[in-house]
């Protein structure tokens, strides 16, 4: 990244202060003709132009000139941009005596050379600047992302955890052995969460295994009042999706409808790539009740939020009542 940004640097400024130093000297030769002594004098400006402004990034870096406030940096950046120019000013003078033998510049030429230097170093400086500050705008803005994402997550996990502690521990004077099997779907769960910590998007397989060992626990708690069912298109498996959505919904679909059903039901996951995006599906057993459908609970509130997060506004996520189910419908693009 950092070479990277080195040799966007140096490409710019070749490019920057070769056009200008191309452009004067065209116009100057269109109205002097062709004058050796003034090509090496431009020739020369070229190459003293990009070490003093890089001179001057050194500077401002070395005296962290950006990090003060803007009423105290900007006065010392542009004060040592003029210094600078001034300086090049005496050398464009000094060349031209030593090339041209005399003085070549006339009050008008001095003042038309002088301005135009000390403008091209101030709005380099003033380029500069603005590439500085957006950098470090992108930055702070995606530090602010991974932090929100990271928040959600914290909110996710600490959820999950207390619903599964709580299935295990309804079920260990019951049924042991399906407590111990209960408790490695967990570890499972865990284990996957630990090796995936800190990445934001997972293959929808790996989010589909971990969907398993999670109604894996729920199943042993409902019995016969949880079906389940899975249809994933082989395409899609290797699908990029946000860490935990899909476990999170299905995790809503039994807390919201499953277990709020006597008599249970089904609770379906449907995975299918249709016009470069993935398109999925988790349907249960229920009906949509009025504390549901502003998605205001956890569950569906930080799926939404994430999908925002990590896909803009190009990702979405609805909630539809299908006479006799409920069914979460997520739409992500190919690009996330």
């Amino acid at each position: 990244m950092k070479f990277r940004q080195e040799w966007i640097y140096w490409t710019c400024q070749v490019a920057g202060w070769g056009s200008y130093s191309a452009v004067v000297f065209a116009v100057i030769t269109a109205f002097l003709g062709w004058q050796t002594n003034i090509f090496a004098g431009f020739l020369l400006f070229f190459f003293y132009s990009i070490g003093f402004t890089h001179l001057l990034r050194l500077r401002i870096r070395r005296r962290r000139y950006l990090d003060l406030p803007a009423s105290r940096g900007l006065p010392r950046i542009f004060g040592s941009a003029v210094a600078i120019g001034a300086l090049e000013i005496l050398l464009v003078i000094a060349i031209s005596r030593i090339l041209e033998g005399h003085n070549a510049f006339d009050a008008t030429g001095m003042l038309s050379m002088a301005s135009g230097v000390i403008f091209m170093t101030c709005a380099w400086t003033a380029v500069y600047i603005g590439v500085h500050w957006y950098r470090r705008y992108v930055e702070s803005q995606l530090s602010l992302r991974k932090a929100e994402l990271r928040a959600l997550q914290a909110q996710v996990n600490p959820h999950f955890l207390f619903n599964s502690l709580n299935t295990i521990r309804g079920t260990v004077g019951e049924n042991p052995e399906h407590a111990q099997d209960m408790i490695t779907s967990l570890a499972n769960l865990f284990r996957r969460s630990l090796r995936a910590e800190g990445t934001q998007v997972v293959p929808l397989s790996e989010e589909m295994a971990a969907v398993s060992d999670y109604l894996a626990l729920e199943s042993a708690r409902f019995e016969e009042r949880l079906n389940v069912s899975f249809t994933i298109e082989p395409a899609a498996e290797p699908f990029p999706v946000p860490a935990m959505l899909v476990q999170t919904l299905v995790e809503n679909a039994v807390k919201h409808g499953i277990s709020k059903t006597p008599e249970g039901g089904m609770v379906t996951v449907r995975g299918i790539l249709e016009n470069e995006c993935l398109v999925l599906e988790i349907e249960n057993t229920g009906r949509l009740r009025e504390a549901d459908a502003d998605g205001t609970h956890t569950g569906l509130a930080n799926a939404r939020e994430r999908l925002r997060l990590l896909c803009g506004s190009e990702a979405t996520l609805s909630l539809a009542d299908r006479d006799g189910t409920v069914a979460v419908r997520v739409v992500i693009p190919q690009h996330v």
